[in-house]
């Protein structure tokens, strides 16, 4: 891997960085413990609702979402929320360990093992998980104050001057809850890489935010959008590539098998479904879904569909089709993942340059037997 020039060119590398199937296999994992565990809990506050757990197999599959037509307590919304951010939480581990494979890859290190990527990952939790609980703590006491104030200003005459009084302290209060949104938003996407390239702990994790934000503004958000991009661009592609071969493999199997090959694929398609419903927050996600999935020639996708077969061969075949169909849209978001990952990570390393003038790619004398010695190993075994 050349050296970085430190600008703009470097994001593009995020393509190239990110085709690897080290990570992509990483992300594929990640994803997969997140979805899971995910799913467990969303079934599970559907059960809590009193819903059947047939009926909400039959819409949603795998991935079942809240619905408006379906019963939905506080109490199941709680078990929800749990699957929500135990998928955050695996997704920001798996992120933190991408990143530090490819840190270490643009330092030099081609060798540096997967495993001890999680391993650094999951010691690293603390900083991953505790940046964003604290900033969303401070937004929780302004929050406070400002319903304490509110209950004040309840009070008959004094109450209402009060709150008059302190309506500008107010308005600056709300201005400083945008910001802190605004960083606890970049917090997110960030922190894995800062975690991943420094090893900061839960202050100096969010300290970077905070400073890359207000030193760096145009620069953070422009290298964003760009390794958004280019992330959604690759996943899109490799998709289409997959939705293709997918296809061709399928016209060469049908040759012979004719009749059982399309009655193998018809349980395939009832079993591989991803429903997005159309409400609330969903709606953005379920017309990009559809807008894709038209792209793709499987509009389908998004309405499960009813289907028996009594040949029992025939059956687990098709089970065992769908699970090639999930384990394919892994691998196509897993890549446009470990795009999303290597693009950050040499954002926020060009970042760090700029604002600090701190190339924080070069090694540590000490560090440089240690990164280089497997490669010199690996060199004198092939010659």
């Amino acid at each position: 891997m050349g050296s970085l020039n430190f600008n703009y060119k470097d994001i593009f590398r995020s393509l190239r960085l990110g085709f690897s199937a080290k990570k992509v296999g990483m992300a594929m994992v990640g994803l997969l413990f997140a979805f899971a565990g995910y799913g467990i809990l969303a079934y599970v506050a559907h059960l809590t609702a009193g819903n059947d757990w047939l009926s909400v197999w039959e819409i949603f599959r795998l991935l079942p979402f809240p619905r408006p037509d379906l019963p939905f307590p506080w109490f199941s919304w709680l078990i929800y929320s749990l699957g929500v951010v135990w998928f955050v939480l695996v997704m920001l581990v798996t992120a933190a360990a991408i990143a530090k494979v490819t840190f270490e890859q643009l330092r030099g290190n081609e060798f540096f093992e997967a495993g001890e990527g999680f391993k650094f990952a999951l010691k690293n939790t603390g900083s991953l998980l505790g940046s964003p609980l604290l900033i969303i703590a401070f937004i929780a006491l302004i929050v406070i104050a400002g319903l304490i104030l509110s209950a004040i200003g309840a009070i008959p005459h004094f109450g209402t001057i009060f709150t008059a009084l302190l309506a500008i302290i107010g308005f600056f209060a709300s201005l400083f809850i945008l910001y802190l949104l605004i960083v606890l938003f970049f917090t997110l996407l960030y922190s894995p890489a800062i975690v991943g390239t420094m090893g900061n702990d839960t202050f100096d994790t969010m300290f970077e935010v905070f400073s890359c934000i207000n030193e760096q503004p145009a620069r953070f958000v422009w290298y964003t959008i760009i390794t958004a991009i280019l992330a959604r661009f690759g996943s899109f592609l490799l998709g289409i590539a997959a939705n293709l071969s997918t296809r061709i493999g399928s016209l060469i199997l049908g040759t012979f098998m004719g009749e059982k090959w399309q009655e193998m694929l018809a349980g395939a398609e009832s079993i591989f479904k991803i429903v997005i419903p159309r409400w609330g927050v969903f709606t953005p996600l379920h017309e990009a879904f559809l807008w894709e999935a038209r792209i793709y020639g499987i509009p389908n996708i998004y309405i499960p569909t009813p289907w028996f077969n009594p040949v029992w061969s025939i059956t687990i075949g098709s089970i065992l089709l769908a699970a090639c169909g999930y384990a394919i849209a892994l691998i196509v978001i897993g890549y446009g993942l470990s795009v999303w990952i290597s693009g950050t990570t040499v954002a926020l390393t060009i970042i760090i340059k700029k604002k600090d003038d701190k190339n924080i790619l070069e090694v540590p004398e000490e560090e440089e037997e240690e990164i280089f010695e497997p490669e010199q190993r690996q060199e004198q075994e092939t010659k």
